[in-house]
């Protein structure tokens, strides 16, 4: 699904992944896998420091399909909100206040629209995938998921990380 380059929300998209995209890469840096060179470079790294690569270890893969599409905006808005509270240092990034980020996410989420068998639809959950917002807005909200999960196992002195999104 392609959103026009001219329209308002592609304009948005611009903006707001200019402000949020470093902000999440820098905080997932050292649990993010840009691609396989990256995940060997890692897992390298990780054995040479802790030593603790056995014949026991066990690999996961989890593969969420069209994660893109899954999260419903309310849930989305909370999410960048909570994250951006919790990692910048100051209540704003480049003197734009994390309530006008999240007012105008929220303009980008709920006026995507998409034509489809001669009629006009908007996004409810999610927002294109073609939109460089989109793949930063799932980032954060994966990376949220991951913190959850990093606590609730404690995996402080264990290997773990994830594919970035759409690459």
């Amino acid at each position: 699904m392609i959103v026009s380059q001219c329209s308002a929300t592609s304009r948005l998209n611009h903006f707001l992944d200019k402000l949020l995209r470093p902000v999440i890469e820098r905080q997932a840096q050292w649990t993010t896998f840009k691609n396989g060179a990256d995940f060997i470079r890692k897992l390298n790294q990780y054995t040479e420091e802790k030593h603790r690569l056995r014949s026991t270890t066990i690999f996961t893969i989890i593969n969420i399909m069209n994660f893109h599409t899954m999260a419903p905006h309310g849930t989305m808005l909370i999410t960048l909100r909570d994250f951006l509270n919790q990692y910048l240092p100051m209540p704003c990034i480049e003197n734009v206040s994390i309530n006008r980020i999240i007012h105008l996410t929220a303009l980008f989420l709920h006026n995507n629209r998409f034509y489809y068998d001669n009629k006009i639809y908007r996004f409810t959950r999610g927002s294109p995938s073609s939109l460089l917002l989109t793949e930063t807005l799932s980032n954060i909200f994966a990376y949220e998921w991951q913190q959850v999960l990093l606590r609730e196992f404690s995996v402080e002195n264990e290997f773990y990380g994830r594919l970035d999104f759409f690459v």
